[in-house]
């Protein structure tokens, strides 16, 4: 039958679809059911759905491509399962046939004719004329490997499923009480009247009994603990190791440097503020504003933007996203402003620049260097190869690395014993190649395994083995008895200190004055600056913000200040509302919120079907395909 309807309607299809479009397509909630095979293994079953291998690795290369599309670069299978890819083609295909489970029990489905509509208006089945013809539809079935049924039932599938989840994820506009509220909640400041409290107000800690100290050692066995060290062995084959067969000429350094001038070096650095309008006509009134005098600072204030809200930071050229913006931006002088700017993304801004750091182009004497060791790269991934061939032969032969390090001239590193953040028991560190990647697999594997190479990309080829495991252990009393002295003293000075200043906001509540407990300590009252929820000023840390914004107005708190094991006793003295949003960022935040609770809502309802209609993975099959070789 296949599209024997759909052939009333239009003889034939034709058109031309790449393979990646349609993975592309099919990808968003995982795989649909055509793709599997008769008889192949199950991976995971999602209620009377199954997904098999092939589906797997089909849905593993789009998320691959997804993942290399951000990245703005290829990433190879390693780096994305690094990233979390083996996840996220999990919840692709689980949620996929979670839904499809859903919208079969609701008896939904869609009609051939839609999907006829559908095809026949999608640009990649029209010829150049624009009409739609019947030849490439069946060339790029082929291509894809699936008939036509299996194009219409995916078809069908990823329109439902994009249906159900428009439906459960659409929600209503964000009530104005909830933009109220988070304005009121991110814009409230808090200002502090405070007063230090030094440490020295304790006086002297005495010593602890070694009863005391016995006992902060029996309560604080991680501070005291030795990390597992191993003993390895590494022969790396870097681009230095074959340095003398690799030929890179005067010519070809100088070619290099004049091919790259302009990224080598430090490049021109600017700090830049920006404000924001939704339209030209806003901005030029704006604009008008400053060249009345308005400052820049101010004209913020009057969009409900802070300073800080509009500090881009200290930014090269290449770091300004919209090249418009970056033009304007790096042909300002010093702390002027640009007429308002149109960025090619569509936005309407002002700028001013209130610092200039100068770029600097090295010579080429400079630079040469540093350009022989990247050109070197370039050219030693041959010969590179070509030893490492040779060492594989040799293991298979039965040789050890240390034997092939002498047999081929090439350096054979002995760390006796290293621990995963690359430390010797001293607290020295180590030095190795691909060091993080090393550690990484040398904690990874045993004493007496022959390990496959680690591919170091440009940095060449690495070998490595485990000779010796120290594990884990408690370092014992006596090794660590001034260690803990010294942290004993640490944390009885703090909890004094902390007493004391709970001593201080008591007798403030009970009607004591700042200014009588700053005569009593000697020193003075101060206030310090407004703070947000997230901010931190002078002697005001996160702790003490934390606490500010559970008090009432005049009510009191202690925190640390950061100054050595002192603390503050402050009063919340003023609570100020943020400015009412202005109508274009109210927009915004209503936006951003509706966007969060729709993704809330769908991760729920997923959650939700997989609880419904059950999940089960299997995990031997699972871990065997993505080469963890162990039950994830």
């Amino acid at each position: 039958m296949a599209l024997d309807t759909l052939r009333k309607g239009a003889g034939r299809l034709l058109g031309m679809i790449l393979m990646g479009m349609l993975v592309v397509s099919f990808g968003v909630w995982g795989i649909a059911d055509i793709f599997r095979g008769y008889g192949q293994q199950t991976l995971i079953s999602v209620g009377d759905t199954e997904i098999s291998s092939q589906d797997y690795m089909r849905a593993q290369q789009d998320v691959l491509r997804s993942m290399s599309a951000q990245a703005k670069r290829s990433l190879s299978l390693q780096e994305a399962r690094a990233l979390g890819l083996d996840r996220q083609v999990l919840e692709r295909l689980i949620g996929g046939a979670a839904v499809d489970n859903h919208a079969k029990s609701l008896h939904l489905s869609i009609a051939d004719s839609t999907l006829l509509e559908q095809i026949m208006k999608d640009p990649a089945f029209k010829d150049a004329a624009g009409n739609f013809s019947p030849l490439a539809f069946q060339q790029a079935m082929q291509t894809i490997g699936m008939n036509e049924q299996g194009y219409l039932n995916s078809l069908r599938e990823r329109n439902l499923r994009r249906q159900i989840l428009t439906t459960v994820g659409k929600v209503v506009n964000s009530p104005d009480m909830l933009i109220s509220a988070l304005n009121s909640y991110n814009g409230e400041t808090r200002t502090l009247r405070y007063v230090l409290v030094p440490e020295s107000v304790v006086g002297t800690i005495p010593d602890p009994s070694e009863e005391d100290l016995k006992r902060y050692y029996e309560n604080h066995q991680t501070k005291f603990t030795q990390p597992e060290f191993r003993k390895i062995g590494v022969l790396a084959v870097t681009p230095e190791t074959v340095k003398d067969q690799v030929t890179i000429t005067e010519a070809d350094l100088k070619a290099a440097y004049e091919a790259n001038k302009d990224t080598l070096g430090k490049p021109e650095r600017r700090q830049v503020q920006q404000i924001s309008f939704p339209d030209l006509a806003a901005a030029n009134a704006a604009y008008q504003k400053l060249q009345s005098g308005t400052d820049f600072v101010a004209l913020a204030k009057e969009q409900n933007l802070s300073e800080t809200d509009i500090d881009l930071g200290v930014l090269s050229r290449a770091q300004l996203a919209d090249p418009a913006i970056a033009e304007a931006a790096f042909n300002l002088e010093l702390n002027k402003v640009a007429e308002p700017v149109t960025g090619k993304l569509g936005g309407v801004v002002l700028l001013r620049v209130t610092l200039i750091e100068p770029g600097k182009t090295p010579t080429y004497e400079e630079a040469k260097p540093e350009l022989e060791k990247t050109l070197l790269k370039e050219r030693a991934a041959g010969a590179i190869f070509d030893l490492h061939d040779k060492i594989e032969d040799q293991l298979g032969s039965g040789s050890r690395l240390s034997e092939i390090a002498d047999k081929f001239k090439i350096t054979y590193q002995l760390i006796d014993q290293v621990d995963r953040e690359g430390r010797k028991p001293d607290g020295s560190a180590v030095t190795l190649p691909a060091q993080k990647d090393l550690l990484n697999a040398a904690f990874a594997t045993d004493t007496g395994v022959e390990n496959d190479p680690i591919d170091a990309k440009d940095e060449g080829v690495i070998w490595y083995e485990v000779l010796g495991v120290v594990p884990e252990q408690v370092k014992p009393f006596d090794q660590v008895k001034d260690e803990a002295a010294k942290d004993w003293r640490a944390d009885e000075l703090r909890t004094k200190v902390a007493k004391y200043a709970q001593d201080l906001v008591t007798s403030l509540n009970g009607g004591k004055t700042l200014e009588e407990v700053a005569k009593d300590l000697k020193a003075e009252v101060m206030t310090s600056d407004p703070v947000k929820r997230d901010g931190i000023t002078v002697n005001v840390l996160p702790p003490a913000v934390a606490q500010a914004f559970t008090l009432p107005v005049k009510g009191y708190g202690s925190a640390p200040s950061a100054v050595e094991e002192g603390r503050i006793v402050f009063q919340v003295d003023k609570v100020t509302p943020p400015e009412p949003l202005a109508a274009a960022e109210a927009d915004r935040l209503k936006q951003q919120l509706g966007l969060l609770i729709s993704e809330d809502a769908i991760s729920e309802y997923f959650a939700a079907l997989e609880t419904r209609y059950g999940v089960k993975v299997n995990q031997p099959a699972l871990a065997k395909l993505t080469g963890s070789g162990e039950e994830p």
